[in-house]
């Protein structure tokens, strides 16, 4: 749902359920991407944030936008560290 531009809030309005629960089951899955390829030649970098109470929460993903797969992606606090992983 995140990929797709669906919000925290959204989900949790979806699935009935607190955008605590929402936030904690992304932290501990341990989901990874695998890519299709072993190699593209043009990949487009996007983010979105929001808040959940008073944190500000950053996804950053690479996306190949022939094929519409998500290659990579990362999510956590708005810095430096979160945007180097």
């Amino acid at each position: 749902m995140l990929v797709r531009g669906i919000g925290i809030r959204d989900i949790g309005t979806v699935l009935k359920i607190s955008i605590t629960k929402v936030l904690k089951v992304l932290k501990s899955t341990k989901y990874q991407i695998k890519p299709k390829q072993t190699h593209y030649d043009c990949l487009e970098i996007d983010e979105f944030w929001t808040y959940v109470g008073k944190k500000k929460i950053w996804l950053i993903y690479a996306y190949h936008r022939d094929t519409g797969e998500i290659v990579s992606f990362v999510w956590g606090k708005q810095d430096m560290k979160t945007a180097k992983n």
